[in-house]
């Protein structure tokens, strides 16, 4: 049972930053509209120093990394980051929010864009209640990401010099209710196989030929795929090739990925799948294999004993919010925020079927996830790290 506390969330206040948020259109690389939105509203919270990083441009987008620092008042308090992204997946433009039996969902075909404007609005409304409350704080770092749908290149390139001074963060970016938070993530490697055969014609000299299709066929046939136990999966996701039906493709790529939150299995379902395809150019002698591997981002863990999820505990205790520690097998900007210096826990906000058009979001779960935040920065000044 959820306890009585001595202040609310300002309800109208959530759902007109909520709504503002998910009619701006924005798109990965198209963040500009939701980024100077933000900039106002920090500038209101009066933040310390709000800038953008990257020269206000990531990977040919709109717009940089949003960073707000809020200085500490107090002594002795940890520094931490409240962190989202503002970009969300395509189908996004013209969003129509609906608030209808305290859900809220998109009237379209569009989706809703909780993922991540609940995470955003979450953020802000605890800070708004950090401020109408003068409460003790240590130092808190804001960051708004960009294009973290198509591969956390907001995270994977935030100029580190604005994570230095992180003891720890919060992702506001995952479903579940307010107390939800997933304590580690996989790494990731993309991998691309393109195979090379021989163009001839299929109904003059077929034998002239060598299928780069049927290369990849057989590659894709022996690789592993899928779920492979708890901790890793890998999945050959697309696949092109081939000009026409009458000539003998001379080319072909499979896209695929692997995931695992151990390093060890990692290497070795990427192995097995380099193998297969290896073992099969090999039965077309005159055609050749291409490989190439990147690795995503790299895997994190946080232990119950680390101050990051204590602090979280706390804030979960004093909200009477249940909290819910579970590994996720997906990536986020949490897994780059490590790599940069700072551990990150990828929080619950109450999103629900996000990037399709059935996206929805209690209403609830939105103030429980305003109060979590306001929780969490309250937590700080009786907090021992």
């Amino acid at each position: 049972m959820k306890k009585e506390v001595s202040f609310m969330v300002n309800k109208e206040r959530m759902k007109k930053t909520f709504t503002d948020l998910v009619k701006i259109y924005a798109p990965s690389k198209g963040e500009r509209q939701v980024c100077d939105y933000l900039k106002q509203e920090l500038r209101k919270l009066g933040a310390s120093r709000i800038v953008e990083d990257n020269g206000g441009s990531i990977n040919g987008g709109s717009s940089g990394n949003l960073i707000a620092t809020f200085n500490g008042n107090a002594e002795g308090l940890p520094s931490i980051a409240l962190t989202g992204h503002m970009d969300c997946v395509e189908c996004c433009k013209n969003i129509e929010p609906v608030l209808e039996n305290g859900v809220f969902r998109s009237k379209g075909n569009t989706i809703l864009g909780g993922d991540d404007k609940a995470g955003v609005t979450a953020i802000l409304e605890g800070l708004h209640l950090m401020k109408e409350s003068y409460i003790p704080h240590g130092k808190i770092t804001v960051i708004f990401t960009v294009q973290e749908e198509i591969g956390l290149f907001g995270s994977r390139n935030l100029e580190e010099e604005y994570a230095k001074d992180i003891d720890f963060g919060y992702t506001l970016d995952a479903d579940g209710p307010a107390g939800s938070v997933f304590i580690a993530g996989p790494s990731e490697y993309t991998v691309d196989f393109i195979c090379h055969g021989v163009a001839a014609h299929a109904g003059m000299c077929p034998e002239k030929g060598t299928s780069a299709i049927a290369m990849a066929a057989l590659g894709i046939a022996g690789s592993p795929n899928g779920r492979i136990d708890e901790e890793t999966t890998c999945n050959l996701g697309t696949i092109e090739g081939g000009t026409a039906v009458n000539i003998v493709p001379d080319y072909c790529a499979v896209h695929g990925e692997a995931r695992s939150r151990s390093k060890e299995k990692l290497e070795k379902v990427v192995a097995a799948m380099e193998d297969s395809f290896r073992k099969a150019a090999e039965k077309f002698p005159e055609g050749h294999l291409e490989i190439k591997k990147e690795k995503a981002y790299d895997a994190f863990t946080v232990k119950e004993s680390d101050p990051v999820l204590r602090l979280f505990k706390s804030a979960c205790d004093a909200a009477g919010f249940t909290m819910k520690a579970a590994p996720s097998g997906g990536g986020s900007d949490a897994n780059w925020f490590g790599t940069k210096g700072f551990p990150s826990v990828l929080v619950g906000v109450g999103m629900a079927d996000f990037h399709t058009n059935k996206e929805n979001l209690k209403e609830q779960d939105l103030y429980d996830a305003g109060e979590l935040v306001y929780r969490i920065i309250e937590a700080e000044s009786h907090f021992n790290h």
